[in-house]
């Protein structure tokens, strides 16, 4: 999610549909807390389980689906690369090629930190 919930009231180059569809600009901070939660929880059972954590959520913040150009995430109506025959799939606000890249980076710096300690 935007911290700066205002990108999300324009479509990204090229789109016509607004990233996050219709959801209520004030339902956003709301959202994002949620998914800060899930990221928290995610960390704890984590560390619980004496694995090492990746935190995509601390690295994917300038590149949400509200990000215009720059977006890391599709909007929940983008169409995807997935499909064919002119039925392509919506990204549902999943990592798009640039937040793919983004955070195979997160996960190839935790192991290389991982395997050099």
């Amino acid at each position: 999610m935007s911290a700066d919930s205002a990108k999300c009231l324009a479509p990204a180059p090229g789109q016509a549909e607004l990233p996050l569809a219709d959801i209520p600009r004030d339902a956003m901070p709301f959202l994002d807390q949620i998914q800060k939660r899930l990221d928290d929880t995610m960390k704890k059972a984590v560390a619980d389980a004496g694995a090492d954590f990746v935190d995509l959520y601390a690295h994917t913040g300038s590149n949400t689906a509200c990000d215009g150009a720059n977006r890391g995430i599709g909007g929940l109506l983008e169409n995807s690369q997935i499909g064919g025959d002119g039925q392509w799939l919506p990204w549902y606000a999943h990592p798009n090629e640039r937040g793919r890249d983004i955070q195979a980076k997160q996960v190839a710096d935790k192991i290389e930190q991982i395997l050099n300690r």
